[in-house]
Parts: structure tokens; C-alpha cells; sequence
């Protein structure tokens, strides 16, 4: 082989195994944006840690973060079914609020530093446009894999165009180049790209068959845990640098040359390279090392996080309108509300309970009846006088009343 052609084809293998060893291109992605306007993040990061020093006890109020979910997908297998999108917000519900269950490979020492957000991502449930809206976006591309480079899965032209960033979290869910599987935007970038990234096959709270190879050890909802850590100023702990030993501005983590990546042994801690050389924290979100080792979010990630979004992220926390609670009950049809006695009602689907109670006109109770998962039911009231009757039908949430005339 030409020695030309050699040195090609090692600088080549060198770039590959390099990208490929690339979970998150978040620092890569932020990089150009940060060097544009240095100032304005010295000052994001400046009112950041004021907050911190004046910081008040933690709120015990949840926080709600309503977020949307853009699909783009050129192969079939890449637009998820709405189930597996599920399974992903419950992960992300669970990581961020200390209910995973594979905490237990934590000792003793390391639960003590885990934290709690507090905060739960909802499906939105209004379109920008004030329409109802699963919080799901399709959208079929002509691009057959994304990159953090040229971030065009957030244009219409290729992707999707995101919602309001100052009213809903943005989700992008599309191919990515082979071993990338995420990257988000620091707060301080355009208004107009804010939000998460990921690859498809990340998505969701395990493997499925279409899940690579290469994707198994991270196919478990844990990148766009990650992800959002990002988008809420997280750091990797190694720091915001190319070379490692940078400062991630939590303690607990511990100074750290290089990645933790995922391997058989999942380490309580190792000692990093640094010089001086530090105890690292390993089993936390913000790592690389896996599914099956990445369990927590450490108090002053926690305590950084909400930091970041009481100071940057404010208008999200302040402009979110609980979802309307709608009485399902309200789709139950009695009939016929002319009767000789006997009649139907017919209730929607429900769980647990219901109670159906019968009164005549002066309030007197004619008839009480518990139902347990049955919709169609059958009454009669033919034994009674004529006249006006009252239907109260009722769970432990919701109440509806009907009536009904008898001959």
C-alpha cells in the first residue's frame, strides 16, 4: 500500500474510533456558540452561582416542565409508537425525582449524596397554537442521518421547527450519525434552537429489535436523562474542555481526566489522572458509564440545575397552566330518559369503583348500586310512581347527575 494512502487510512481509523467514542457532542455543539458571545454566558453562569450563595431552603413545590416530543424519521422503524415515547417520560420522571430502582447498587456512602429535583416533565397538552396536542410531533424527512454540526433536524426544511423554547421543552428524536447519541444547548444559545437532541434508538426504557449494537449498553431513557441535565447547565465531570481536569462546579463529583465509559464493572469510584489526583463519583447521569451504572443525580448537580432554571429557564416554570381536569364521567349516555322503567346507562371505561344512586323527586333514595368495571348496565324502576328521577353517578374524583322521566 502507497505510504500516502496508509497515513489516510490510520487518520481515518483514528477519526472514526475517536467520533465513535462521542456519545454526546453537547460540548462540541456549544462550543462555537460560547467562543461567538463569551460574555453573555461569563454572565449566565455569574448569576447562576449568586443565586447559589443567596440560595433559599429548597422549595418543596413540584416543578412542571411541559415538554414536546418531535419525531423526524425517514425509516419506518424510526417513528416510534406514542408507547415508547411513554416509557420515556416515565424514565425521565423517575430519574429526576429519585424513584429509579437501580439506585440499590449504591452504597451507603454514595446514597447520601443522592439529590431529588423535584420536577415532572408533562406532555403538553395546548399547541403553540392553542389547539389540543398529544405533545408528539411527526414529521417524515428527506435527511437520512442528523449532526450537532449545521443542528438541521430543528429546521422545517429538514426536521422540525420547535415550539416556543420560553413554553415547552423540545424534544428531537431522529437518526444521528452512527455513535452519536445526543447533545443539547447550554443556556445562552439562540432562543430559536433551544432543546435536546437524541438519537431514536436511545429512546424509550430498554432494548427493542431494532436497537444497534452499539446502542444497547445506553438504549434505557438514560441519554436523554443526560441530555436535559445539560440543558439545566449540567456539566460533564470532566469539565467543559477538550483535554479533561475541567471544572464541573460539583464537588462530589471529584476532578476528572477522561469519561467513565460503560464496561462489566461498575465502580463505586475510581481516582482520576488529574493532577492532583481525585476520588471520581461514577454511577452518576452525567457520565458515560451505561444503563446499568448510571443511577442518580448528585445534590449539587440537583442544587446547579434548578439554579440554572430559577435564573434562566424562569418564564418555563412561571407560564406553565395546569392541565384542565376533565370529568370523564361526562361521556356516560342514559337512555331512555323517557321510560315505562326500565333503562340503561352506559358509562365510559373506568378503574376501581363506581356509584350509582337513584332519587325520586322529593330526595328520597330509590335505588344504590355499586359498580366494578362494568359499563353497561340495566335498571329498572318499574315498581315506582311516575314522575321525575335523579341519576347521581360518582367515583372518588368526579360526580355527574342525570335525569329521567317516568310515565
Amino acid at each position: 500500500m502507497p505510504k500516502f494512502s496508509l497515513i489516510i487510512t490510520i487518520l481515518l481509523f483514528i477519526s472514526f474510533n475517536t467520533l465513535s467514542q462521542k456519545l454526546c457532542t453537547t460540548d462540541e455543539y456549544n462550543k462555537p456558540l460560547i467562543e461567538e458571545s463569551p460574555k453573555n454566558y461569563f454572565n449566565i453562569e455569574s448569576k447562576l452561582q449568586q443565586y447559589l450563595k443567596n440560595k433559599k431552603q429548597k422549595s418543596i413545590e413540584e416543578i412542571v416542565i411541559p415538554i414536546v416530543f418531535h419525531v423526524v424519521w425517514i425509516d419506518d422503524r424510526q417513528n416510534l409508537d406514542d408507547s415508547v415515547i411513554h416509557h420515556q417520560l416515565d424514565v425521565l420522571n423517575k430519574s429526576f425525582n429519585k424513584k429509579n430502582s437501580d439506585t440499590t447498587i449504591l452504597t451507603d456512602t454514595l446514597k447520601n449524596w443522592v439529590g431529588d429535583f423535584n420536577i415532572r416533565f408533562e406532555l403538553a397538552y395546548i399547541d403553540p397554537l392553542g389547539d389540543i396536542t398529544n405533545g408528539i410531533t411527526r414529521t417524515k424527512t428527506i435527511n437520512p442521518h442528523f449532526s450537532y454540526f449545521g443542528d438541521k433536524v430543528k429546521k422545517s426544511h429538514y426536521g422540525k421547527s420547535p415550539w416556543p423554547t420560553d413554553r415547552y421543552l423540545n424534544v428531537w428524536i431522529c437518526n444521528l450519525l452512527d455513535g452519536f447519541h445526543g447533545y443539547a444547548q447550554f443556556p445562552g444559545g439562540p432562543n430559536e434552537t433551544d432543546g435536546v437532541v437524541v438519537d431514536w434508538q436511545t429512546v424509550g426504557n430498554g432494548n427493542y429489535p431494532w436497537t444497534y449494537p452499539n446502542s444497547d449498553n445506553l438504549a434505557c431513557g438514560k441519554v436523554l436523562v443526560h441530555e436535559i441535565g445539560h440543558w439545566l447547565n449540567l456539566y460533564h465531570p470532566w469539565g467543559n474542555t477538550a483535554f479533561g481536569c475541567g471544572d464541573d462546579y460539583i464537588p462530589e463529583t471529584g476532578l476528572q481526566n477522561e469519561p467513565v465509559y460503560h464496561t462489566h464493572e461498575c465502580y463505586d469510584t475510581l481516582f482520576s489522572l488529574c493532577n492532583p489526583s481525585e476520588r471520581v463519583f461514577v454511577k452518576h447521569y452525567m457520565d458515560y458509564s451505561g444503563c446499568d451504572c448510571m443511577v442518580t443525580f448528585t445534590k449539587n448537580q440537583v442544587e446547579r440545575g434548578l439554579a440554572s432554571l430559577h435564573t434562566y429557564r424562569e418564564d418555563m416554570v412561571n407560564n406553565y397552566e395546569p392541565k384542565p381536569v376533565i370529568n370523564y364521567l361526562e361521556e356516560t349516555t342514559v337512555n331512555p330518559t323517557l321510560t315505562e322503567g326500565i333503562f340503561y346507562i352506559h358509562l365510559p371505561k373506568y378503574n376501581g369503583i363506581i356509584e350509582v344512586s337513584i332519587f325520586d323527586i322529593s330526595g328520597k333514595l330509590i335505588e344504590y348500586r355499586q359498580l366494578y368495571e362494568t359499563t353497561f348496565n340495566i335498571f329498572d324502576i318499574s315498581n315506582n310512581s311516575s314522575g321525575m328521577y335523579f341519576i347521581k353517578i360518582n367515583d372518588n374524583n368526579f360526580t355527574l347527575t342525570k335525569k329521567i322521566l317516568k310515565r
